[in-house]
């Protein structure tokens, strides 16, 4: 049995979540995933009990993310807007609840792909501070952790790096907020996989270990040691996933831009690179 806890990425099986996909649940297990990670894009089709039902009958934990949009947008220019998100990040938070989850992650923080004039100012950070402050501070009620992904330049403006995302969890400043890190965004953003990583381990909720082509782990050029050595010196044993895709969904199409396939298919990528990244776990986890 080994110390991290590794979800999977729904996205890897559906381009759409419904009751209509609840077998990638019994998919994850046999798999060897500890969890599902259900995206809530379309909250809409996102029904709680028979997902918490069907995850409790395989016996496997499920976590859930999201990327805000244009009418969510936390550090959206006008107060509606801004509400609009803090409304759309609690109907997250109780989807998570309701569904026996107590992570929720993603770009929590601002639009997905929104491009601005110039570099972000203060008041962007302060929007999206201040949503994401009482967005927290339902969850706390609800024993939900709400978590903050470093994605790249191209997909977000505000928070690229670890350390940007450490700043607004600071500015936050609530128990129950956390960085999320992705390795993909890491190998167009950060200078190295080990630093950040150890530097923000303290603080994770969740880790995509996801290829730097997003296929199949230890076929890219991810710095695969780097991650775990970082991740077993701070003995860090939460949540970590595979985010890979093999067919585009369209909640997440402008984001993935997956114009080509990466792998035979999706079984055995998530197979493949299971097994290389539990390998590595052996190596870094005395």
């Amino acid at each position: 049995m080994g110390q991290l806890k590794y979800a999977v990425h729904a996205y890897a099986w559906t381009n759409s979540w419904s009751n209509d996909t609840l077998d990638i649940i019994d998919k994850a297990k046999a798999h060897g995933f500890d969890l599902v990670e259900v995206p809530l894009m379309e909250i809409d089709k996102v029904d709680a009990a028979p997902i918490k039902e069907r995850a409790l009958a395989a016996d496997i934990e499920l976590c859930t993310s999201t990327a805000c949009s244009k009418t969510t947008d936390p550090t959206g220019d006008d107060e509606a807007t801004r509400a609009a998100g803090l409304h759309y990040l609690k109907q997250c938070i109780k989807a998570t609840a309701d569904m026996g989850g107590s992570v929720f992650t993603g770009v929590t923080y601002s639009e997905i792909g929104r491009k601005i004039t110039g570099r972000p100012g203060e008041e962007y950070w302060d929007r999206a501070a201040g949503v994401l402050k009482q967005a927290a501070q339902y969850a706390q009620d609800l024993g939900v952790t709400v978590g903050i992904e470093a994605i790249n330049r191209y997909e977000t403006f505000l928070i690229n790096t670890g350390d940007q995302a450490l700043e607004l969890m600071h500015r936050v400043d609530e128990p129950n907020v956390k960085v999320h890190l992705d390795a993909y965004h890491m190998n167009i953003e950060e200078h190295d996989f080990y630093s950040p990583t150890l530097k923000c381990a303290p603080h994770l909720c969740h880790y995509h270990l996801s290829e730097s082509h997003r296929g199949t782990p230890g076929t890219g050029v991810v710095d695969w040691d780097g991650i775990y050595h970082a991740l077993g010196t701070a003995n860090y044993t939460g949540i970590v996933g595979l985010e890979s895709f093999e067919s585009v969904s369209p909640a997440m199409a402008a984001a993935t831009c997956m114009w080509r396939s990466l792998s035979e298919s999706s079984d055995a990528l998530l197979a493949d690179g299971l097994s290389y990244l539990k390998t590595l776990e052996k190596k870094y986890y005395a």
